[in-house]
């Protein structure tokens, strides 16, 4: 189409000024980013990208020993029918790195098994300052997902005072939710932080019910259902009574995947609790390998369900 468009042109005498829109107009599909510090990201920008528009950024992290591209087929996020409040987003694929001293692959910082040589945090504030500098970025409108250790990296970046000042939800799925992401203390928002957590019932790696330290692995992790309603007296939802934690408003989505729901004053808490599933990003089509032989829901939480609720949150 636009070789025909440049042809016609051409005989109109408007072809340079045509070639000059092409060149300076941002690239959009699949770019593999390279930083200055060597750490690479995979962004997909979709075809119906407009540059004097701004959009929504999502920012995803996969989990232990994963990757960008598997981050992006598993999530299905790149999705071209999608829609954050009404307008196409940019995905921003994050690529974690090695631990120098353990054999644990692509790696995120909050985990036990961490890579204490690489700057993390730094490494999100670089991704979101390089995609902002090509693309018109919504500022207000910049979001954070991810699955078992990226889901964790999720959590810590929503406890941080830092991060959770510049990102306007979080959305954690199966998080490893280790004492480094701030599960236990610490967690210290510069604000209330939307919170919504996705996890299977029948989840072995990353337990729901939770992990003590004498069970293994890597250390402790908390029962998620005290997880959820430590956010929810975090962000201002009270008990019944004092002592009590606040209890949410329980509705079941989908056959056995129940939503847990606290509308607090500061900010929303949501949860889904998926019976029968894995360690797993629910998705009818099971492409989440790492849940098998529990892989597969009877939903998609991306299309019906995540993009939803980030787009009730703006900073």
């Amino acid at each position: 189409m636009a070789v025909s468009i440049a042809y016609l042109l051409l005989f109109a005498g408007l072809a340079p000024a045509y070639q000059k829109i092409l060149a300076s107009a941002p690239t959009t599909g699949n770019i593999a980013y390279t930083l200055p510090t060597e750490r690479t990201f995979l962004l997909n920008v979709p075809e119906v990208y407009d540059h004097d528009e701004p959009h929504p950024l999502v920012l995803s992290f996969h989990g232990a020993g994963g990757n960008s591209k598997k981050q992006q087929r598993i999530t299905e996020l790149s999705d071209p029918s999608l829609r954050i409040a009404g307008k196409p987003f940019l995905t921003a694929y994050a690529q974690g790195v090695n631990n120098t001293k353990w054999p644990m692959t692509h790696i995120w910082k909050g985990a036990p098994y961490e890579n204490k040589t690489v700057d993390d945090i730094a490494y999100v504030f670089d991704i979101i300052s390089t995609i902002s500098s090509t693309y018109n970025v919504d500022r207000s409108r910049i979001y954070a997902c991810g699955k078992s250790n990226g889901g964790g990296f999720t959590a810590l970046l929503a406890c941080r005072p830092d991060t959770s000042a510049i990102i306007a939800a979080f959305a954690p799925v199966s998080p490893a939710l280790y004492q480094g992401t701030y599960a236990f203390h610490n967690c210290t928002p510069a604000r209330p932080a939307p919170i919504f957590h996705i996890h299977g019932v029948v989840d072995t790696v990353t337990p729901f019910y939770g992990r003590t330290p004498k069970e293994g692995s890597f250390g402790p992790e908390p029962d998620v259902r005290l997880w959820r309603r430590q956010w929810a007296d975090r962000n201002g939802c009270k008990g019944p009574y004092p002592g009590a934690w606040p209890e949410p408003t329980v509705t079941e989505a989908h056959p056995g995947a129940w939503d847990e729901t606290w509308d607090c004053p500061g900010a929303e808490v949501k949860a889904l609790s998926v019976e029968g599933l894995g360690h797993a990003w629910p998705s009818t089509l099971g492409l989440d390998l790492a849940g098998r032989p529990n892989q597969t829901s009877n939903f998609n939480l991306t299309n019906q369900h995540l993009v939803q609720f980030f787009s009730r949150h703006r900073l």
